[in-house]
C-alpha cells in the first residue's frame, strides 16, 4: 500500500471489514435477497414507465422536455427524479441534451417570474435581510456566487430562479448562469439513470460513489467556500453582503 499512511491503511482496512460483514450479516439474515427482489421490481416498474413515455413516439422527448420545465416552474417532482428517469428512458447524452433544454426553459419562465412580481416585492422586502442577502450577489457585474450555487448539488435552483429575477442581474447573463450551472448535475443523473436501464450494477455503483464523492464535500464545505468568495470581494473593493443596486 505505498503512498498510504498506517493510519490511512488501517482506515481503508477498517471499511472493507465493515462492507464484508454487513453483506455476511445481509445474506444471513435473507436482507440481501429481499434488496435484490425489489431492485427487479424497480426494473420492472421502470421499465413500465419507459413504455408509457416512448408511447408518444416521436413527441416522447418532447413530453420529457415539458415534464422537466414544469417540474422547475411547480416542482411537482424533485428534479433528481426526474433527471434518473429521463437517463433510464433515453439514454445518456439524449437525457443530457433534453433536460438541459428543459431545465433552462424552465429557470427562463421562473426568472421572469420574479421579474414580473420584482416591482411589488422590491418595494416591499427590499429593505429585509433575504431580498439584500440575494439581490448583494449580482451587483455591480460578480455573477460567480449565483453560478457557483447553481453547480452546488441541493441547492433549491429552481427558487433561485425566482430569486435572481427579482434582482439586478440581465436575462443573458442569467440564461447562461443557469444553463451552464446545472450541467454537472443533469449529466450525472443522466447517466446513473442510464446505467439503471442497462443494468450495468457496478457502473451504477462506480457513478453513485462518483456523485457522493462530489456531493458531500460540496454541501459539506459550500460555506466555506462562499466566504472565500466574499472574501474576494471585499478584496476588489465590492461590499460582501449589501448592495445599492436596484432591479431592472
Amino acid at each position: 500500500m505505498a503512498g498510504l499512511s498506517r493510519r490511512q491503511y488501517v482506515q481503508a482496512l477498517g471499511v472493507l471489514v465493515f462492507l464484508g460483514l454487513l453483506f455476511f450479516y445481509l445474506d444471513r439474515e435473507g436482507h440481501l435477497s429481499t434488496i435484490l427482489g425489489q431492485l427487479r421490481n424497480f426494473k420492472t416498474e421502470s421499465d413500465l414507465l419507459r413504455a408509457e413515455i416512448l408511447a408518444y413516439g416521436p413527441y416522447a422527448p418532447l413530453f420529457f422536455i415539458a415534464i422537466q420545465i414544469f417540474q422547475v416552474i411547480l416542482a411537482p417532482i424533485p428534479g433528481e427524479v426526474s433527471g434518473l428517469v429521463g437517463g433510464y428512458v433515453f439514454g445518456t447524452w439524449p437525457c443530457f441534451l433534453y433536460s438541459t433544454i428543459g431545465l433552462t426553459v424552465g429557470s427562463i419562465i421562473a426568472f421572469g417570474g420574479g421579474r414580473l412580481l420584482g416591482a411589488f416585492f422590491t418595494e416591499k422586502f427590499r429593505h429585509t435581510r433575504i431580498y439584500q442577502r440575494f439581490n448583494h450577489l449580482v451587483c455591480r457585474g460578480d455573477y460567480l456566487i449565483p453560478f457557483i450555487l447553481f453547480i452546488f448539488p441541493g441547492f433549491p435552483k429552481d427558487s433561485l430562479s425566482y430569486l435572481l429575477g427579482m434582482s439586478a442581474m440581465p436575462l443573458p447573463v442569467f440564461i447562461f448562469v443557469a444553463g451552464v450551472g446545472r450541467m454537472p448535475g443533469t449529466l450525472l443523473l443522466s447517466a446513473n439513470g442510464a446505467e439503471a436501464y442497462s443494468g450495468n450494477w457496478l457502473q451504477l455503483a462506480i457513478l453513485v460513489g462518483l456523485s457522493a464523492a462530489l456531493v458531500v464535500p460540496a454541501m459539506l464545505y459550500r460555506h466555506r467556500l462562499l466566504e472565500k468568495i466574499r472574501q474576494r470581494r471585499r478584496a476588489k473593493g465590492l461590499p460582501a453582503d449589501r448592495e445599492d443596486c436596484e432591479t431592472p
